[in-house]
C-alpha cells in the first residue's frame, strides 16, 4: 500500500527538520513539561457519547531560545523552537486509541512586559497508536481511517518568569489529527482545551551552570538584505483514497510539478507567481464504466500567487491559485497549498504540503523535492 511509505517519508522529513537545525553557541536551552486538558469537538453521530467526555494529555519538550544572531530571529521577536513528545488519554481506547506524537514546535512572542510574555505557538509532527476504522471490529470510528496520522497543535499562551531558570505558563490550544485523505474515513480528530507548563532553562554542555544567563533578547545591528529574484522548480507525489470503498479502498497516485518566479524582499520573506501541473488518478473512479479513458482526464493546469515565510532552514509556503485548464470538471476552480519546506542544501529543499480542492476542502498530502536557481 502507498500509505505506509508515504507516512514513513513524512516522519523522516520531519525528523530531518527537527535535527537539522544548527544551534548558535550563545543560545540557551530548556526542558518543558506541559499537561493538557479539554474536550473533543463532536461531529460524528456514531461517537457522540464517546466524544462527549474530557480528554487528558501531556507532553515533554526540549528546545532553545534564540538571541537574534540570525537576522530572521530579530524580526520574528526572538522565537523558541525544538522537539516534543505527546501522549493523549482519550475515552474509549478500543474505539479511538491512545495517540502518541513526535513533533517540531515553534513559538514566538506577541507582547513582552517585564516578566510576562503573551505569545503564540505551533507544532507539526507524526502521530501513531490510533484505533483506526474497521468495518467489522471498529465500525463506530468514522473519524480516523489510519493508525498513523499527521499531528498539528496551535495555541496562545501567557508566560511568567518565576526566576532566572524557571517559567510557568497557561494557554488555550487546538489539536488536529488527520491523514490527508490517504485513507478513509478522514474527518480527522479535533481537540480543544488548554494547558499549563513548567519550563526549566539551562546552559549547553561545557558551560558552568552556576554562571547561567538567559539568551539576550535585544536588538542588534542587522546586515543589509540583498534582494534577488529566483526560479524554483518542484516535483511532488502523494496518495489519495476515496469514499467508494470506505476504509478499505485503494490509494491512488497523485503528483505535481510547480514552476515559481519569486522575489526575496526581506530577511523573512519571498513572494511570487507560479504555474502548476497536477495529476490525480483517483478521478479514474469517475470513468470506471468508460473504456480507454485518456490520461488527460486526470490532469490540471493551474496558476497561483505565493508567499514564503523564512524562519531559518525551515520555511512556510502558502499559495492561492486557480485552474487555467481542467481535464475534468472535478475540484472546483480554486485551490490552496500549505507547505513546510526544509532547505537541506543552499539551493535544494524538501517539503510536505497539503493541497486543497473546491476552496479549502483537503484534497491530498504531497511530498516533494525542489531546486532554486538564483538570477
Amino acid at each position: 500500500m502507498l500509505q505506509r511509505p508515504l507516512l514513513i517519508l513524512f516522519g523522516i522529513l520531519i525528523s530531518t527538520i527537527l535535527f537539522g537545525q544548527k544551534l548558535e553557541k550563545r543560545q540557551h536551552y530548556f526542558v518543558e513539561i506541559k499537561p493538557h486538558f479539554g474536550q473533543p469537538i463532536i461531529y460524528s453521530d456514531s461517537l457522540t457519547s464517546t466524544l462527549n467526555k474530557s480528554f487528558f494529555a501531556g507532553d515533554i519538550r526540549w528546545g532553545t531560545q534564540t538571541n537574534g544572531e540570525r537576522n530572521q530571529d530579530q524580526f520574528l521577536g526572538f522565537p523558541t523552537y525544538g522537539l516534543g513528545l505527546y501522549h493523549a488519554y482519550l475515552s474509549s481506547p478500543d474505539t479511538l486509541g491512545r495517540p502518541w506524537a513526535a513533533y517540531f514546535f515553534y513559538s514566538g512572542p506577541i507582547f513582552r512586559l517585564s516578566r510576562f510574555t503573551i505569545g503564540y505557538e505551533a507544532a507539526l509532527g507524526v502521530a501513531w497508536n490510533f484505533a483506526k476504522f474497521d468495518s467489522e471490529t471498529n465500525s463506530k470510528n468514522d473519524l480516523i481511517g489510519s493508525a498513523v496520522n499527521a499531528y498539528f497543535n496551535g495555541g496562545l499562551f501567557l508566560k511568567y518568569r518565576l526566576s532566572n531558570r524557571l517559567d510557568i505558563a497557561a494557554a488555550v490550544d487546538f489539536t488536529h489529527f488527520s491523514n490527508g485523505a490517504m485513507q478513509t474515513p478522514n474527518k480527522g480528530m479535533n481537540l480543544r482545551g488548554g494547558n499549563v507548563s513548567l519550563t526549566y532553562n539551562f546552559n549547553t554542555s561545557g558551560k558552568s551552570q552556576k554562571d547561567f544567563e538567559r539568551a539576550a533578547v535585544e536588538k542588534k545591528k542587522l546586515d543589509k538584505i540583498v534582494k534577488y529574484y529566483e526560479i524554483d522548480l518542484t516535483g511532488a507525489f502523494g496518495g489519495k483514497a476515496t469514499n467508494s470503498e470506505y476504509g478499505t479502498g485503494p490509494i491512488y497516485f497523485t503528483s505535481s510539478m510547480t514552476l515559481d518566479f519569486n522575489k526575496r524582499y526581506h530577511w523573512i520573506g519571498k513572494y511570487g507567481i507560479g504555474l502548476d501541473g497536477f495529476y490525480d488518478y483517483s478521478l479514474s473512479e469517475d470513468y470506471s464504466d468508460v473504456a480507454n479513458t485518456p490520461q488527460s482526464k486526470y490532469m490540471f493546469l493551474g496558476i497561483h500567487l505565493s508567499h514564503e515565510l523564512i524562519i531559518s532552514k525551515v520555511s512556510l509556503l502558502t499559495q492561492a491559485g486557480t485552474y487555467l485548464w481542467k481535464g475534468s470538471q472535478a475540484k472546483g476552480w480554486f485551490f490552496f497549498r500549505l507547505q513546510v519546506k526544509y532547505h537541506f542544501l543552499p539551493n535544494w529543499y524538501a517539503g510536505i504540503a497539503l493541497k486543497t480542492a473546491n476552496g479549502f476542502k483537503a484534497d491530498y498530502l504531497e511530498f516533494g523535492i525542489g531546486h532554486r536557481f538564483k538570477l
